[in-house]
């Protein structure tokens, strides 16, 4: 916008407001029949003379590169010569003056005060298309002649540059002097009529009182006030009656409650909350306590930056709370898959790409996201920049592909469970009673004590130590291997990301059969931990062992080693010790070294005893091939071990996770007799696609099959299968019990072994099968077919006489081989089994848990970050491909280099980068907070373009006022609360909405604010206001979303047949005439109501809505059940107040409106309702079926005919300009 300082002359027009028309709607009624009405025009009153100003002379402002030259070459020339260096053409970069003016070839691309020797001028006036700048082919348009003469005057002035407005810290300005001193209200008049006095305009006159007050409270409370409330203001004589009801919407309820729901709206928008995962079956999902923690923070007036940081990183803060834990489910609130052979790896990389998209776009109003691929064509965001924003999100505890389950309450993991008030009392007199039972369990007599000793004693004399040196000990990462005198090895010096530690045992034993591992702790390993990692942990890929005859080396034979054991596995994964026995398949042994301390222990036994007569070279081979780099065991100390069959018959089974794959989609019962693949599948291996027709699935770790527990599966028709691997130290026969939904199959080491083609719904011990398992690896699938509906599946081992408790099993290492816990836990498994006196406390222990687990089956729970204990590493990705990392290019994290660094001693975690985002030292999160407010009560921020503050957005209207505002808002405590009390109390949110033709024609747009911009509501307010005058809104505050009324079949149209989302069950009661705000958000069908009027999908982040207008529109407000039913309580509202037909219509218009009817439209409002009613009279029968929309009941004690004319009035107003514009 062009400055101007022109001679003013003022003169006086007559401008009307804007009419609604009602012209020509048509209405649907009950049974799907259309009424079609034709209403006349409804204007309203024309308003009061106003000062307008002539056309004034425009005097040419001075040059500035980031107003008037950078957005030119920002467009048209910095794709080919900007910062992206894929993308650079001629090596000639145009954003950076020392490139642009430096001497080429044939000449420089800009020559300070000479336009005609710079390339860049000649080029953009080439007629030449070959040689004309931008090139045709680069879809750019041409540079117009006004921006020619912008350059040419930039060039002349010697073409200097500066730092991109936003990129540069802000800075008060101090107050602008003013000639009109008694307009401002506040500072941020001052400067609106600096602006408008340097360009001759007069601010706009104050709007009336009856406007202002509908205007503040929509904006405040997104409610209109009632007659009542509008008349007491009108009535209130006191000179601060404006800044008092301002006071009394932000602070009293039920006002200040309102506002939180109001503000909580474009939050929601901003962080792409909904009730479903989005991709694949949109599964349904819990989220809504993150949603009542934003509307409590804004309630509360939580400073703004506490806002920010609890919610990129409430989870890290040192010592957090539930509610800052819950508030981390910001990052949670993206889209997720859980789409059956879908690549993990690949939608973390896209769960960690939204969380930076959103963090750029909710915090530093930038498209980050654009760097992704290459360099950001336009801002100074390279690639480097952008994957080192990554490396604070891709660390999350969390799978990339999510299992399907039938419950649409879940909460995707990782998640917190939140207790409701009235349990906390109940669960804490259960934790006591624990505590008492669980004491009593510690309490054993002498004679238990003797008889557990002998059990131990026994125990042991099955499984002896073979006496073993150590020979030699190797690293093919180069880490220094020193023996230690008590036969360990211990692993210092270089400390690569991966690596293979050999360690030769020589020994006499012959016949043995076990290995035992104890990662031991040691003086160079902080913390008591066991592995070396910079946290402390270790993880074993695999565990090789090979004996080798002393007597004659070329004797030599490969231990296959059939079962294993560990007194402790990672739980947050598939980290079983069992992992370690096969090698190369992706999974392994983890031990939680970085959060509990101390030694592991693990035992592995063969399936054949080894060792040679003469002495025997036992070389064990520990691979350290994980992901996770550096994770080895610091100190190891190997043991073989002597076993006999009976003590080998005692061990129990070890069992592999389990692992899902399908489902596979087929007429019901088919999938009895088609083979999918899995069926004959004798041995695990991870990652196999299996395809049928044209579908294809790959197994996956399934973390909610858990044992003794009946688990959801997929909906699908067809079948599913669930498979795991079982190890068993001998061949035995075992007994499984199972449930399914519907029929079964077995097969166990690729023959069938079992089949139940049964129609039933899953339950515990439907099915008991016995099993034949040889030594070593079993894999067993279960085919479970489903013929429609749920599916599910169950699974228990029943339990055998003579086989030790695993937790048993830390006795047999024996004290001093393994930790305390694991010995004394082994201690509690013997009496679990043979003490009374333990056996009755446990009892009391499971009773307790069982009310515990009944009272946590109904809590609510709510999706959160969690942070691995060991942070990813991370690449720039070659074209943003998730397969194609650069490994040559690895980055740390980081901030976006042209922004700055992490404050000083901030952590390097997304609470280091969620500090720093609220520091001083960035200059973009402030600006973009207060942008967003003003733009909430203006219709459009000083940065016009509210979601860019890059090169590419446009310049602030007033940067002054704006860099003003954050300055104080961020230095005043991020007080959200004063912002927008200091925004609404101005002079300039008080004006009237007049416009006047001379300051539009050279502020179409109402840069300057000149009069306050009308504005339509948003969805939520149109439905909210129309629920709210007639009476119906609950204004319950929180809790689980509601179902309002909804067209029948939308979800199905878009569901996948067996989402758990496929079919919509409408609401009842108070939870059809909620506010829209706690409505459920279906991603693939969100609300139809408030997607037609402009609400996003959320399936990513909006930080501001698009506007349209379009017939459908009207059609809702009309035909929509909801505003048909509104209309209805609103019309009854009427019918019992007092007096004649025209009284009635002032009221009702009033009451929807705010403002009373003009004459005309008054008569034309009476004459409407007389044609209604001769219409019902003479058609009673459209009179009931106009009535019957809707739940809410209707007064017996109204004629049906007066009731429906009432109610098309109504609806009329309702749906009319009046009342869906905010004044």
């Amino acid at each position: 916008m062009v400055e101007v300082r022109p001679p003013v002359t003022l003169r006086c027009v007559r401008i009307p407001r804007a009419p609604f028309v009602l012209a020509g709607i048509a209405v649907a009624i009950a049974g799907g029949a259309l009424a079609y009405f034709k209403f006349p025009e409804f204007a309203r009153s024309a308003l009061p003379f106003v000062a307008l100003v002539s056309q004034p002379t425009i005097e040419a402002p001075p040059i500035l590169y980031g107003r008037d030259i950078r957005p030119i070459l920002s467009d048209r020339c910095f794709l080919c010569h900007g910062p992206d260096r894929e993308k650079q053409k001629a090596g000639l970069r145009l954003d950076i003056r020392d490139e642009a003016i430096r001497p080429r070839g044939h000449g420089a691309a800009i020559v300070p005060g000479n336009p005609e020797a710079s390339l860049l001028w000649q080029r953009i006036n080439e007629h030449d298309p070959e040689r004309v700048m931008p090139t045709p082919e680069s879809g750019k348009r041409a540079i117009t002649a006004d921006e020619r003469a912008l350059l040419h005057r930039w060039l002349v002035a010697g073409a200097p540059y500066d730092l991109h407005w936003s990129f540069s810290a802000p800075e008060a300005s101090a107050l602008p002097v003013v000639r009109d001193e008694h307009w401002p209200h506040n500072a941020i008049d001052r400067f609106v009529l600096a602006r408008l006095e340097r360009n001759g305009v007069t601010p706009g006159g104050e709007a009336e009182p009856e406007d202002i007050v509908r205007r503040l409270f929509l904006d405040l409370t997104g409610l209109p006030p009632t007659p009542e409330e509008t008349d007491a203001y009108v009535a209130d004589a006191r000179a601060d009656r404006y800044e008092r009801l301002v006071d009394m919407l932000l602070t009293e309820e039920p006002y200040r409650t309102r506002y939180a729901e109001r503000m909580s709206v474009p939050w929601l928008d901003i962080a792409r909350y909904a009730d479903t995962s989005g991709i694949h079956m949109d599964a349904g999902r819990q989220m809504w306590l993150w949603r009542d923690w934003v509307l409590e923070a804004f309630r509360q007036n939580k400073p703004y930056d506490q806002f920010i940081v609890e919610q990129l990183a409430g989870d890290l803060i040192p010592n957090a709370t539930v509610d800052q834990i819950v508030a981390s489910g910001f990052n949670r609130a993206h889209v997720t898959s859980d789409e059956g052979g879908a690549i993990n790896d690949e939608y973390l990389l896209e769960y960690a790409v939204d969380r930076v998209n959103t963090t750029g776009a909710a915090f530093l109003g930038l498209s980050v996201g654009c760097a992704r691929c290459h360099d950001h064509k336009f801002d100074p965001v390279t690639q480097e920049d952008f994957y080192s924003l990554i490396a604070f999100f891709n660390s999350n505890e969390e799978p990339g592909i999510y299992s399907q389950l039938p419950d649409s309450n879940r909460a995707m993991e990782p998640f917190v469970e939140v207790p409701r008030k009235a349990d906390e009392q109940k669960l804490s007199i259960l934790a006591e009673a624990e505590k008492q039972a669980r004491a009593q369990q510690a309490v054993a007599g002498d004679s238990e004590r003797a008889e557990l000793d002998g059990f131990i004693a026994a125990l042991r004399s099955g499984f002896a130590q073979v006496p073993a040196t150590v020979a030699s000990a190797s690293s093919t990462g180069g880490a220094t291997m020193s023996v230690q005198a008590d036969g360990s090895v211990l692993a210092s010096g270089t400390n690569p990301a991966n690596d293979e530690h050999t360690i030769v045992l020589r020994t006499d034993g012959v016949g043995m059969r076990m290995i035992m591992l104890e990662a031991m702790v040691d003086p160079s390993l902080a913390g008591g931990r066991v592995g070396r990692a910079p946290n402390g942990n270790a993880v074993l890929d695999s565990i090789e062992v090979e004996a080798v005859s002393v007597a004659d080396p070329n004797k030599r034979e490969k231990v296959d080693l059939a079962w294993a054991w560990a007194d402790y596995e990672q739980e947050n994964g598939d980290y079983r010790a069992v992992n370690a026995l096969s090698k190369g398949e992706g999974r392994q042994w983890a031990v939680r070294s970085h959060e509990v301390a101390g030694q592991r222990t693990a035992l592995f036994s063969a399936a054949r005893p080894f060792g040679f007569e003469g002495g025997t070279e036992l070389r064990v081979t520990l691979n350290y091939q994980s992901p996770y780099n550096n994770h080895v065991f610091g100190r190891v100390r190997l043991t073989p071990m002597m076993a006999n069959e009976g003590a080998l018959a005692q061990l129990p089974e070890a069992s592999s996770g389990w692992y899902i794959v399908g489902p596979f989609v087929g007429e019901p019962g088919a999938a009895y007799t088609v083979e999918y693949g899995p069926e004959h599948e004798t041995r695990f291996e991870r990652g196999k696609n299996f395809h049928y027709a044209e579908q294809q699935d790959a197994w996956r770790y399934a973390p909610a099959v858990l044992e003794a527990q009946a688990v959801g599966l997929a909906q699908s028709v067809g079948c599913e299968f669930v498979a795991r691997q079982i190890y068993s130290p001998d061949a035995r026969k075992i007994e499984l019990s199972f449930g399914s939904d519907d029929g079964l199959i077995l097969y166990l080491n690729g023959k069938k072994v079992f089949e139940n083609p049964v129609p039933r719904s899953v339950a515990p011990d439907q099915d008991r099968v016995s099993l034949d398992l040889v030594p070593g690896e079993n894999f067993l699938v279960c085919k479970v077919v489903n013929t429609g509906g749920p599916a599910g599946f169950f699974h228990r081992a029943l339990a055998r006489e003579g086989v030790f408790a695993n937790d048993m099993l830390a006795l047999v290492a024996g004290d001093g081989h393994a930790r305390t816990e694991a010995i004394e836990g082994g201690r509690n498994a013997w009496r679990i089994r043979f003490s009374p006196t333990f056996v009755a406390a446990q009892k009391d222990v499971d009773r307790i848990g069982a009310e515990r687990a009944q009272i946590m089956s109904t809590t609510p729970k709510t999706m959160v970050m969690k942070e691995r204990a060991m942070a990813r590493d991370t690449f720039v990705h070659m074209r943003g491909a998730y397969d194609k990392p650069d490994m040559d290019r690895k980055v740390t994290r980081a901030v976006p280099k042209a922004l700055g660094a992490l404050p000083a001693g901030a952590p390097l975690n997304r609470l280091g980068l969620a500090q720093w985002i609220v520091s001083a030292q960035n200059p973009m999160t402030a600006r973009v907070t207060v942008n967003r407010v003003w733009e909430m009560f203006f219709g459009a921020g000083i940065v016009r373009t509210s979601d860019d503050f890059g090169l590419q957005g446009e310049w602030p209207s007033n940067p002054e006022l704006l860099d003003t505002l954050a300055v104080e808002f961020r230095n005043g405590g991020w007080n959200m609360r004063a912002l927008v009390r200091d925004i609404v109390t101005s002079a300039t949110y008080r004006q009237a909405s007049r416009v006047r033709p001379e300051v539009t024609a050279i502020d179409p747009l109402n840069r300057m604010l000149s009069f306050y911009p009308r504005q339509r509501l948003g969805a939520e307010q149109i439905r909210d206001q129309a629920l709210y005058v007639g009476g119906l809104l609950k204004e319950t505050v929180g809790g689980p979303s509601v179902k309002p009324y909804q067209p029948e079949g939308l979800w199905q149209e878009v569901a996948m047949p067996a989402s758990n989302t496929r079919n919509y069950q409408q609401g009842m009661g108070d939870d059809l005439w909620r506010r829209s705000m706690y409505t459920y958000w279906k991603r693939a069908a969100p609300p139809p109501t408030m997607l037609t009027l402009d609400a996003p999908t959320r399936e990513f982040c909006t930080t501001r809505r698009t506007v349209t207008n379009t017939p459908l529109q009207a059609l809702v407000l009309w035909n929509d059940p909801q505003f048909v039913e509104a209309a209805r309580a609103t019309a009854e509202r009427t019918l019992h107040g007092a007096g004649d037909d025209q009284a009635r219509i002032v009221q009702l218009y009033r009451r929807v409106t705010g403002t009373r009817p003009s004459d005309p439209m008054l008569a034309r409002m009476t004459k409407v309702l007389a044609e209604n009613r001769a219409r019902f009279v003479a058609k009673p029968e459209d009179a009931e079926k106009l009535l019957e929309v809707g739940e809410a009941p209707s007064s017996a004690n109204i004629d049906a005919a007066e009731l429906a004319s009432w109610t098309l009035l109504a609806n009329a107003v309702l749906s009319s300009d009046a009342t869906i514009v905010k004044d």
